[in-house]
């Protein structure tokens, strides 16, 4: 599937409904575990656009608010070039947090 195709799967009855029945069992983001916003999206874990439209499995999906959605999206494209990229996200992170929390003044 095209983009375009993809966009018109989405406007979809089956779609719609797919959709709906994923979020009758779960009201939070998957990542954040914040609620679920208006314009939440259903994230596919298979990024094949052949296998696309293939919604006969809730366990090939992720509920995510559009934000994590992007940054997830974001992520994957560093992850699939190298793993290791999370191993140094962590340390960023890890660093930020140490910093911020220390109390020493300068």
């Amino acid at each position: 599937m095209n983009y375009k195709e993809r966009a018109l799967f989405r406007k979809s009855d089956a779609w719609h409904k797919f959709k709906h029945k994923c979020r009758l069992h779960t009201s939070r983001d998957f990542i954040t575990k914040q609620p679920l916003d208006r314009d939440w999206n259903l994230h596919h874990l298979d990024l094949r656009t052949q296998h696309y439209d293939r919604i006969d499995d809730m366990k090939r999906f992720m509920p995510l608010n559009k934000k994590t959605h992007e940054t997830i999206h974001e992520i994957y494209k560093w992850y699939k070039k190298d793993h290791k990229v999370l191993d140094r996200i962590k340390q960023v992170l890890d660093l930020m947090e140490e910093y911020t929390n220390d109390d020493v003044q300068y």
